[in-house]
């Protein structure tokens, strides 16, 4: 068992240290916010259901039956919520004996929120990086597919639709390419939906590549003059975001307006952040603890399409 003791810090028990450092880092504005619908549970696990309305109307013959159509529900997105949690002890005397007041010897430590919301954004960021892995999918009840799949089934229909661009980097033609898919998603039963695409969101190694291929009047790096059609027609309104937590360097994904509806990527908060603290009768060691309880992942996989570069 990890704990804190006056070994842990000798410089704090003397007066001489002029300067402590790594202490008090900026940590980013919370990112998983700006992608994932947070909704609340006070349940041991949420579903979402999908559902298969009305197809096409045929044909009907002078004198004939008109043909009827059914509706069902399809596949179910479980989301299941873990605890983190996370703790440190540190005994009396370490506690008593700092000198400086440091937040790693203190009763309500800030680095463990630090941690907590660390892991928060890390865990969420996941969702994305494992979205071409076919080993993270929503569960046995769900399409079976990963976040991002080049054959999401339609359900009992037969078809298949992609939510993946094949393998390319980030690049004026690929964007262009990716909101055209975007704005060919279908529902179920194959009718034409209003999906478009929002915002761009990029690790940040592809910040730059993003400015000059949004931000540019004319088309980038091409001298015909030719208009950015991309920053003409407003295709993407939400222009681009960058999440520090995505570790593929050149993986890319267009959010849908899908994702605007709170029916794409959701986070489920079902135990918000807590702290506690106590002291071990016998050692006298000071615990501190935080937990939280979430799940995150996806509803409809229509509110994104990504890429994972070439």
């Amino acid at each position: 068992m990890a704990v804190v003791t006056s070994g842990s810090w000798q410089k704090s028990l003397l007066p001489a240290v002029d300067v402590w450092f790594n202490d008090k880092l900026n940590a980013w504005e919370s990112e998983h916010k700006k992608i994932f619908k947070i909704r609340q549970s006070k349940r041991a696990f949420e579903q979402a259901v999908g559902m298969s309305l009305l197809g096409l109307a045929s044909v009907k013959d002078q004198g004939a039956s008109l043909q009827y159509d059914d509706t069902q529900q399809t596949y179910i997105n479980n989301f299941v919520h873990d605890v983190r949690a996370l703790g440190t002890i540190i005994t009396l005397e370490a506690y008593r004996d700092n000198q400086y007041s440091l937040d790693a010897l203190s009763e309500k430590p800030q680095a463990l929120a630090d941690s907590m919301n660390e892991t928060k954004e890390v865990d969420h960021a996941n969702v994305l990086n494992n979205a071409f892995d076919s080993g993270y999918t929503m569960g046995a009840s769900s399409d079976g597919k990963e976040l991002c799949n080049s054959a999401h089934p339609n359900g009992p229909y037969g078809a298949t639709q992609s939510n993946i661009l094949a393998a390319a980097d980030l690049s004026e033609t690929s964007l262009e390419d990716i909101c055209i898919q975007i704005d060919g998603f279908k529902d179920p039963r194959g009718l034409q939906q209003k999906i478009t695409p929002q915002t761009l969101l990029i690790p940040r190694q592809l910040r730059f590549t993003a400015s000059r291929i949004l931000d540019s009047t004319l088309q980038n790096d091409n001298a015909s003059n030719a208009i950015n059609a991309l920053k003409s027609n407003n295709t993407l309104p939400g222009g681009y975001m960058v999440n520090h937590y995505l570790t593929d360097t050149d993986a890319f994904f267009v959010l849908s307006s899908v994702n605007e509806t709170g029916k794409g990527l959701v986070s489920y908060d079902a135990w918000p952040l807590e702290f506690g603290q106590d002291n071990e009768f016998d050692t006298f060691n000071l615990k501190v603890k935080a937990f939280y309880r979430d799940s995150k992942g996806w509803i409809d996989w229509r509110c994104i399409c990504g890429s994972a570069g070439a």
